[in-house]
């Protein structure tokens, strides 16, 4: 196996560990929420393995066949992570005062909070992290 395909393997088998994370909790959570799919030990373990194994090899062979290195390496990629967690946190915290019967008050005080502080940290921290490639 060639140094650059064990490296990409490597890197995507230890992001992959976000992707089987998010697929044991939050497939039991669809799968208690929809009337339609029945809660089996197919269902609970082989739909989460199912889901990490096809984002992972995904990811492999956009990376092989791509050649790219599928990071933020930019100002601008950081700043749209930063704006597609704030969404994402937005659509957890609507979530949760709707389906979970928690308190809207206290969901959108710490909605705010933590968007205020990742904001702020990103000010003052995030975008001189970032390396831009030089050109010559």
């Amino acid at each position: 196996m060639k140094p650059q395909l064990r490296r990409i393997i490597r890197e995507e088998l230890l992001r992959s560990i976000a992707w089987i994370g998010l697929g044991i909790v939050g497939w039991p959570i669809v799968i208690s929420e929809v009337a339609w799919l029945d809660t089996t030990a197919l269902t609970v373990f082989g739909l989460p393995a199912l889901t990490w194994a096809l984002l992972t090899t995904g990811a492999i062979a956009v990376r092989v066949a791509t050649s790219t290195e599928l990071q933020v390496q930019t100002p601008v990629g950081l700043s749209i992570s930063l704006l597609f967690g704030i969404v994402l946190g937005g659509v957890g915290a609507v979530y949760l005062v709707t389906a979970g019967g928690y308190s809207a008050l206290w969901i959108i005080a710490a909605y705010v909070a933590v968007t205020g502080i990742t904001v702020l940290w990103y000010w003052f921290v995030g975008s001189d992290t970032v390396d831009t490639p030089m050109t010559t």
